[in-house]
């Protein structure tokens, strides 16, 4: 599809609509996890959150390129997390020059709360959604995900 569409089959659009509308929420909630957080930072504990859930914590250069942000931008966050206590960094086990980012306990379950918190807004917006229109969003989302995605 190329030229000029409707904006109810512009997707660029819909999903620009989606985008802001998701930040502008998570904005409103973010001091539920910790008063000084802005969204960049937010974005950057999530993600050092479900590192240290699923394999025990990630490297501040490993992290930067996953998000594709400079490594001094990590940086600055870090430290603003490790302040608010919920981020610590340890010594890399193998590489002396490099440290482990792990989310505290507390950052773990004040993001929890948040994401179920979250969860449940959008099942509240979704609520009358047909089973079948619910199988079929999320089928098609997860293809353009997956079409984003590198391989």
């Amino acid at each position: 599809m190329t030229g000029q569409l409707p904006p109810d089959f512009d997707v660029d659009y819909q999903l620009t609509r989606l985008v802001r509308q998701v930040r502008a929420r998570s904005l409103r909630n973010l001091a539920t996890i910790h008063d000084d957080l802005d969204y960049s930072t937010f974005v950057l504990l999530l993600a050092i959150v479900d590192a240290t859930t699923s394999s025990g914590g990630v490297r501040a250069s490993d992290l930067a390129d996953s998000l594709h942000v400079h490594k001094s931008t990590v940086s600055r966050a870090v430290r603003m997390l490790e302040d608010a206590g919920l981020v610590d960094r340890t010594p890399h086990p193998e590489d002396g020059r490099a440290h482990v980012l792990r989310a505290s306990a507390e950052a773990v379950r004040r993001v929890d709360a948040y994401r179920e918190d979250s969860h449940a807004a959008l099942a509240r917006v979704i609520e009358d959604w047909e089973p079948t229109e619910l199988r079929t969003f999320a089928q098609l989302l997860a293809r353009l995900n997956d079409a984003f995605s590198p391989e």
